[in-house]
């Protein structure tokens, strides 16, 4: 059949609608696509190293996209509630691959630098939220949680395959020749993103929403967005600091932390992706939640290969089934008119976190060594787990779908 960029948009999806849809394999591309360009900047605080930086300057230019990101997802999440997602996850993976380019021109550390990551985080905050809204829409409500899971997947995997491909590149050519790639690559986002067809709302559904505040503070929303705040203050500097580290201590295969992790999340995406569907969004998070915290702990214990590739299997369980989990429960407890805003506020907590973290973490790092910084970070995720276990709130079932109602 042949597929027109015009098609008429369709209504949103029922209980019955299959996993893989068309639609969702689109918006999942898309972000596949977007995610690799995105993910292949693991490696630049190696190309901040090699330029002189220190742990603190990388904390700072990697940390300026997080900071963008927080600064207009707000705005981002009212925009698609109003107008559409198509045309904003589009706009999202065009910026990503301009601004990619030109760090293939670059030989010295100087304001271009903090100053393409905001807009990297910019991109990511359309990107991101546009396309996590829009699988909930084109994916089956009794299916949310486990669709959430696999289309991230698709996205995490680029944690292993980025730096890999990336790694492989500078070795052969360079690093201006990662970025070059990186740029006729993520062309291909816009393209993909394109022939999505976006759902029509259900009826009723053109009605005003509620305002951030309201949102924020429906009952169960709050403690989900703390828990990802502090899981990002973990993720976003492990992440980052991880390659750095890796060297200090004669690792030089530091990209096998993220193939494990990557492996981590697509065994347990595929094998129990359902399982908070079936027993509970919350009751799956929380001892998620645990195991990724002490899993960053164990990063700054590791001595060697096994112990990084240890680390980054529990780093990748924990996280694997935690992040859909959430993201999936707090969407069953928003309104449907509310979802962009909703979406938009886990990401802004995500993101906020990472913010912090790799700021403050940076500093830790090179004040007091690594081994603290890891320490101070799990630690601060295993406060985030008692605090979502005690005052999180569980969805009503499988599927809820408050719009309805």
């Amino acid at each position: 059949m042949k597929i027109s960029v015009n098609d008429a948009k369709h209504r949103v999806p029922s209980d019955d609608t299959p996993l893989l849809n068309r639609d969702f394999i689109l918006v999942t591309l898309t972000s596949f696509i977007f995610f690799f360009n995105y993910h292949s900047f693991i490696l630049l605080p190696l190309r901040i190293e090699e330029l002189g930086g220190s742990e603190s300057t990388i904390g700072f230019i990697m940390g300026a996209a997080s900071m963008a990101t927080i600064l207009t997802t707000p705005s981002v999440g009212i925009l698609i509630d109003k107008w559409g997602k198509k045309w904003f996850l589009l706009a999202g993976g065009l910026l990503m691959s301009v601004t990619s380019l030109p760090f293939a021109f670059l030989d010295s550390l100087g304001f271009a630098f903090p100053a393409l990551r905001v807009l990297h985080g910019a991109a990511l905050s359309l990107c991101f939220v546009s396309a996590g809204t829009l699988i909930a829409d084109v994916s089956s409500p009794a299916k949310r949680s486990q669709a959430i899971g696999l289309f991230g997947l698709f996205s995490v995997i680029n944690f292993a395959l980025a730096p890999y491909v990336g790694k492989k590149i500078i070795e052969a050519y360079g690093f201006g020749d990662l970025f070059v790639f990186d740029f006729i690559f993520g062309s291909s986002a816009f393209i993909a993103a394109l022939f999505i067809r976006e759902p029509e709302p259900l009826p009723g559904g053109n009605k005003p929403g509620s305002s951030y505040k309201g949102v924020l503070f429906r009952r169960g929303v709050f403690a989900a967005a703390f828990a990802l705040m502090v899981a990002g203050t973990g993720f976003v500097s492990a992440i980052t600091f991880v390659p750095v580290f890796a060297r200090r201590i004669g690792v030089n295969s530091f990209e096998l932390f993220f193939i494990t992790y990557t492996a981590a999340i697509i065994a347990v995406r595929l094998i129990g992706g359902w399982i908070p569907d079936k027993f509970g969004k919350k009751r799956s998070s929380v001892p998620a939640l645990f195991l990724f915290a002490i899993s960053i702990i164990a990063i700054g214990y590791s001595s060697g290969t096994s112990g990084l590739i240890l680390a980054g299997v529990f780093f990748g369980l924990g996280h694997g089934l935690f992040y859909p989990a959430i993201y999936a429960l707090v969407i069953d407890l928003t309104p449907e008119a509310d979802r962009g805003k909703a979406v938009s506020i886990c990401s802004v907590a995500f993101t906020f976190g990472g913010m912090l973290g790799v700021f403050i973490y940076g500093v830790i790092a090179e004040v007091w060594g690594f081994r603290l910084m890891f320490d101070i970070a799990g630690s601060v995720c295993v406060v985030g787990f008692l605090a979502f276990a005690f005052t999180g709130k569980e969805s009503e079932g499988a599927g809820s779908r408050l719009s309805e109602r």
